[in-house]
């Protein structure tokens, strides 16, 4: 007796391993869904359609982009943070991710214990958009006049938001305490810097490169280490003397906590795959970003080292929600 329930014990358990091993062999053998926390329209759903059509023709199986917009993204990291582990369920987030923590600490879900960093996707720079009549010849010149000039104003997208950091951490290399005028989206302020009722604003590539091919915003610099191969001309906010100043938008997939580990890599692997594609490679470049294939590891470190910094910047500076 003893040893038949041995032998079905041991059963039980290879039976458990086998299916749990066929489980992620097999993955995906069903639809994948890339929760978006934002509207549909705007960069973060474009570059998750985008990468949805690669993973598509790799799996065989469709990716299905669904739309959760609200309270900063909180809400589309909420409910993918409660979904089942099993990878049919990611979240396409952005540097968003890694700042809203910093300035909200009452947020539904913890952003390393209930999320599974998986793959980075892509990065593309912010650029200064200044006011037609903008002062200086040049970037340099630009930034002293910032520096000695008092009571100016920028546009923001939201207290939190990756301009209002962008801005403030200018304001600090300056010295000079200027101040964030909240607007609902990037529009609005480019349209009141382009009337000179504010100073500048900090926007994506995508919102400012029509404005400077036309003339109605003044390209001042970009906040990456290197120059934008969509707008060469523009140097780097180090090249210009602020040092050490660097900010990025980027995209990647979280998972839920504790996606199995097979599982991670093989949709690392999937998405790296896809990042090499002519398509994406273009269709970034477009407006000045890049793909990045990272490990998941890397990418851990980035999610996880960008909730450091944000969450130190915001101490620094006084940035809260609340």
């Amino acid at each position: 007796m003893k040893n038949t329930f041995g032998l079905f014990f041991k059963k039980i358990i290879f039976l458990s391993v086998l299916t749990s091993s066929s489980a992620w062999a097999a993955f995906p053998d069903k639809p994948v869904t890339l929760v978006v926390p934002f509207a549909p329209g705007g960069s973060n759903d474009i570059v998750a359609r985008q990468l949805a059509k690669q993973l598509t023709a790799q799996w065989g199986q469709p990716v299905i982009i669904e739309n959760k917009p609200g309270a900063g993204t909180a809400i589309g990291a909420a409910y993918v943070a409660k979904q089942r582990n099993d990878g049919y369920t990611l979240l396409v987030a952005s540097s968003t991710f890694t700042m809203a923590p910093a300035v909200n600490p009452k947020l539904p879900f913890d952003p390393v214990k209930d999320f599974t960093p998986i793959a980075m996707i892509g990065e593309v720079p912010l650029a200064l958009a200044a006011k037609p009549n903008a002062p200086g010849k040049d970037a340099k010149e630009y930034f002293e006049y910032l520096k000695r000039t008092p009571n100016l104003n920028y546009g923001a997208t939201g207290v939190g938001s990756i301009q209002h950091f962008a801005g403030v951490m200018l304001s600090q290399a300056l010295g000079n305490n200027m101040a964030a005028v909240q607007y609902k989206g990037g529009g609005p302020a480019m349209t009141d810097t382009m009337g000179g009722h504010i100073e500048f604003s900090i926007g994506s590539m995508t919102q400012v490169l029509p404005q400077f091919r036309n003339g109605t915003l003044r390209g001042i610099a970009v906040t990456s280490t290197e120059r934008s191969d969509a707008a060469p001309n523009l140097p780097t906010f180090q090249e210009a003397g602020i040092k050490d100043y660097e900010i990025q938008q980027w995209w990647g997939l979280l998972g839920p906590a504790n996606v199995d580990p097979k599982i991670q890599d093989f949709i690392n692997a999937s998405v790296n795959k896809a990042l090499k594609s002519e398509d994406l490679i273009q269709f970034l470049a477009t407006d000045g970003g890049k793909t990045k294939p990272m490990s998941v590891a890397d990418f851990k470190n980035l999610v996880h080292g960008g909730l450091k910094r944000w969450a130190a910047v915001a101490k620094q500076t006084g940035i809260s929600a609340q």
